[in-house]
C-alpha cells in the first residue's frame, strides 16, 4: 500500500524561505511558525503535491490574515487546493511541462 503525498509548502517573503509539509493543504499552513509582526513583505507561496504545482503572489494584508486567522486560514487552504487540482498552468502563465 502507497503512501499518498503530502503537500509541500513553501512561503518566499523576501528572501526569507519558510518550508512546511502536512497531509493537508491546511496543516501544512498551519505548520509555518510566523507572527503577525514578523510578516513584513509580500510573500510568494508555492505549493506542489506529486506532479502538481501552484504558485501564488499575496501582499501583506493577505498573507498576515491567511496565516493569523483561523478561519481565513481554512478558507484559503480549501481554495489553493481546489486551484492546485484545476490549475493547468502556473500562476505566470507557463505552460507545465
Amino acid at each position: 500500500m502507497s503512501k499518498p503525498s503530502l503537500y509541500n509548502l513553501t512561503l518566499d517573503m523576501g528572501g526569507a524561505i519558510y518550508e512546511s509539509k502536512g497531509e493537508t493543504l491546511l496543516e501544512a499552513l498551519q505548520a509555518i511558525p510566523l507572527e503577525w509582526n514578523q510578516i513584513k513583505a509580500k510573500c510568494i507561496v508555492k505549493i506542489t503535491k506529486g506532479e502538481l504545482f501552484y504558485e501564488h503572489l499575496f501582499f501583506i494584508k493577505q498573507i498576515r490574515r491567511i496565516l493569523i486567522n483561523k478561519i481565513t486560514k481554512q478558507i484559503w487552504a480549501k481554495r489553493l487546493e481546489l486551484l492546485l487540482e484545476s490549475d493547468k498552468t502556473n500562476s505566470f502563465g507557463a505552460l507545465k511541462a
